[in-house]
C-alpha cells in the first residue's frame, strides 16, 4: 500500500492531487481547513489550521497508527491577501505568512519523520521574481522564505527526496484573490498533479519548474 499525505487538500491543486492519487490506487490522507471540500476519495480527512500545534499533533498521532510510512508528502496549502504594504494590518500579514510559510515549517516538523526513507516531500512554491508587484508583498515574502526553508530541508533530510514545485499560473479559485487577470496559458491543476507524481516516480529532488 502506498500512502500519501496532502496538506491543503480542499484547494484547487490539493483536490486534484487527492483525486489523481486515489484513482491511481494510493491511500490518501488529506488535511484541510475546510474538510467538507476534501474529495470523497480520500482515505482519511483531517481538519488543520496552519499553525495550530494541537491539531497538527493529532494528525501526526493518527498517521502513526494508520500508516507504516508515507511515500509522498505534499504541502499545497496557502493563501493570499492582496493589499499594499502600508495599508496591510499585521493580522493580514500574519495570515499570509502562516498559510504559506509557517504552516509549511510546522507541518514538516510534526510529520516529516513519518515519511519512509527514499520517500518524496513536495512544497508548492512560486516563481518569486514574478511576484515582486504591488499588493503582492506578503505573498512574495512568504514564497521567498519557503525557497530558503526547502533548500535547508533538502540538506538536513538527505534520505528523502525534497522538492520545491514552481508551477507558474494555475487555474484555481486562488486567482479570485489576485489583483490580476488569470493568464491565458494558465495550467490546469490536474496537469500540475501529474507532473508531481511523475517527479516522485523518477525519484526526483530539487526544483520542479513547470
Amino acid at each position: 500500500m502506498t500512502d500519501a499525505l496532502i496538506w491543503g487538500a480542499s484547494g484547487g491543486m490539493g483536490r486534484a492531487l487527492v483525486q489523481m492519487l486515489a484513482h491511481s490506487g494510493w491511500r490518501v490522507f488529506a488535511a484541510a481547513r475546510d474538510t467538507a471540500r476534501i474529495p470523497d476519495s480520500a482515505y482519511r480527512r483531517y481538519h488543520f489550521e496552519a499553525v495550530d500545534q494541537a491539531l497538527l499533533r493529532d494528525v501526526a498521532l493518527d498517521l502513526a497508527h494508520e500508516s507504516s510510512g508515507l511515500d509522498l508528502w505534499i504541502y499545497a496549502a496557502g493563501g493570499l491577501r492582496a493589499e499594499q504594504l502600508h495599508r496591510m494590518a499585521p493580522p493580514s500579514w500574519n495570515d499570509v505568512l502562516d498559510s504559506n510559510l509557517n504552516g509549511a515549517f510546522m507541518t514538516a516538523t510534526q510529520t516529516v519523520h513519518l515519511v519512509r526513507e527514499g520517500g518524496s516531500i513536495f512544497f508548492i512554491g512560486a516563481y518569486v521574481d514574478h511576484l515582486i508587484l504591488p499588493k503582492m508583498g506578503a505573498y512574495a515574502a512568504a514564497k521567498a522564505g519557503l525557497e530558503a526553508l526547502v533548500e535547508v530541508l533538502q540538506k538536513e533530510q538527505r534520505h528523502l527526496n525534497v522538492s520545491l514545485v514552481r508551477p507558474g499560473a494555475v487555474d484555481t479559485p486562488f486567482w479570485q484573490n489576485v489583483p490580476f487577470h488569470l493568464p491565458a496559458a494558465a495550467k490546469q491543476p490536474e496537469a500540475v498533479a501529474q507532473a508531481i507524481l511523475e517527479h516522485h516516480r523518477k525519484g526526483g529532488r530539487g526544483a520542479l519548474d513547470l
